[in-house]
């Protein structure tokens, strides 16, 4: 087949669209996986989560939710190669990065951070983009998600018990966002990472290292 003849277009643009009728079905499988090997400490979350970013540019893109596309994109991704190299260099000896608490102080300085970021979002945005607000959808649910999941994606990475915590709530508001949005999909995924992060808690609390939490 001629890649330059109309036949050709017309096959690559038929399955591109097939594609973006199961892109979201396809990244909800692959995000799933990625948090149950999270629970599971297993290292190949990390390279999974990459492949979860790329899948999901598009679904995000076509549902408006711009925040949580510059999530994946300038945060998840960058973060996902951190929390690789993270665990990879806590396996150096014979131990690796202990599960640890984080102090009180910390969470309150987290919690800070999210309140500012969701405040001054909407204008960073509109500074590039005027007609953001006018386009975007849910505004303030779509930058709450995002702040959190900064917060608890470096949580993850530094293993600290209390990620779970985050990404709980991070879950309840993405149930709600991907349902408005009719990306049943992933609103699915989020339902059952509601159930995950519970049990990564718990899991993660049998390897607990009370001492040295910071």
């Amino acid at each position: 087949m001629d890649i330059f003849s109309q036949e050709f277009v017309d096959f690559v643009i038929n399955l591109w669209t097939i594609y973006l009728g199961i892109d979201s079905w396809v990244g909800g499988g692959v995000g799933l996986l990625v948090v149950y090997l999270l629970i599971r400490e297993n290292m190949l979350a990390w390279p999974l989560g990459v492949l979860y970013v790329l899948i999901s540019v598009a679904v995000l893109y076509e549902g408006r939710l711009y925040s949580n596309l510059v999530l994946h994109v300038f945060a998840f991704l960058p973060l996902n190669v951190y929390g690789w190299y993270s665990w990879l260099a806590g396996k150096e000896g014979e131990n690796k990065m202990p599960i640890t608490r984080s102090s009180w102080q910390l969470i309150v300085l987290l919690l800070g951070v999210c309140v500012v970021g969701v405040i001054l979002l909407p204008y960073f945005y509109g500074f590039f983009f005027p007609d953001y607000e006018s386009k975007a959808a849910l505004v303030l649910v779509d930058n709450t998600v995002l702040m959190l999941s900064l917060m608890a994606m470096w949580l993850t990475a530094r293993k600290k018990i209390e990620n779970w915590i985050f990404w709980f709530f991070v879950n309840i508001l993405s149930v709600g966002m991907y349902f408005i949005q009719e990306i049943y999909p992933y609103a699915i995924l989020y339902a059952a990472y509601l159930v995950m992060a519970v049990w990564g808690y718990f899991a993660w609390s049998n390897n607990l290292v009370t001492r040295g939490s910071r």
